[in-house]
């Protein structure tokens, strides 16, 4: 039986208001809910991991659910995953990391040299001028602080937030985010027209994958979800919107009433 299809890349563009001039064209590879085990074949993420190399990324940001459900797997995320190569590569966890094991995940990302964020802010130097980034601690656990995660973040300075779970967003847009990168729900990863998506608002998961505009009035933010790299339950992805995917995203300028995204 063939494997599954590797995973592709999807360009984006995203325009941000008061976006550095020197940020527009600024790319970022983003890789999520890899679950590194026995559904996800190791030449599958081997994929992912050169697809996200060779997008020539400013910055790679790892949005969560690295491992399954066994500890042993925690040992082979750390091999699996080696080898990224950008200016940064920043990640937080998702639920999946904190069912197996959060803290022994958190230090094979960082024994290759990642930097996991736990609600806290780093400010990225691009190009000669800073780009805030947001780390969110997994919701689904209920590890998120909002409070913590944002008294970093300067002031005036766009802001781009990593948080598995993309429920989370509407109130991450209300802190004054412009981008929110999330993972969790594969795009369904079996999706049927009509159902998928009604399951899924079922248990509280109102964001398939694709571009968002999260929050209310000037509180707004654009929330992309990935349908990430791995499998989890079967070895199987279908229907629209579940192809495993390294997903690279362009900053462009824009005025805040032209913040609009054009998806790949």
């Amino acid at each position: 039986m063939a494997g599954p299809a590797p995973p592709r890349v999807t360009e984006h563009e995203v325009r941000i208001a008061g976006l550095d001039p020197r940020h527009d064209g600024v790319r970022i590879a983003q890789l999520s809910d890899i679950h590194v085990g026995n559904l996800t074949p190791a030449s599958h993420i081997r994929a992912a991991i050169q697809a996200a190399n060779n997008a020539a990324a400013d910055l790679i940001l790892l949005t969560g659910d690295y491992v399954c459900w066994k500890r042993s797997e925690v040992a082979q995320a750390e091999e699996q995953l080696a080898g990224l190569r950008a200016s940064r590569v920043l990640a937080v966890l998702g639920n999946h990391d904190y069912f197996v094991w959060g803290a022994g995940v958190r230090s094979a990302l960082e024994r290759n040299g990642y930097e996991v964020l736990r609600n806290q802010t780093t400010v990225a130097n691009l190009r000669g001028a800073p780009l805030a980034l947001v780390g969110v601690d997994d919701p689904v656990t209920r590890h998120d602080d909002l409070d913590a995660s944002f008294a970093g973040a300067p002031a005036g300075v766009p802001r781009v937030v990593l948080c598995h779970a993309p429920d989370r967003a509407p109130k991450i847009a209300a802190r004054g985010a412009e981008l929110v990168m999330s993972g969790h729900t594969h795009g369904g990863q079996m999706y049927v027209k009509g159902i998928t998506d009604r399951l899924m608002r079922k248990v509280g998961l109102n964001f398939r994958r694709g571009f968002y505009e999260v929050g209310d009035g000037a509180a707004k933010a654009q929330l992309y979800v990935t349908p990430g790299v791995g499998f989890s339950g079967i070895t199987r992805r279908f229907g629209e919107g579940t192809h495993a995917e390294c997903a690279v995203i362009t900053l462009r300028c824009a005025d805040r009433e032209d913040s609009v995204r054009a998806a790949g």
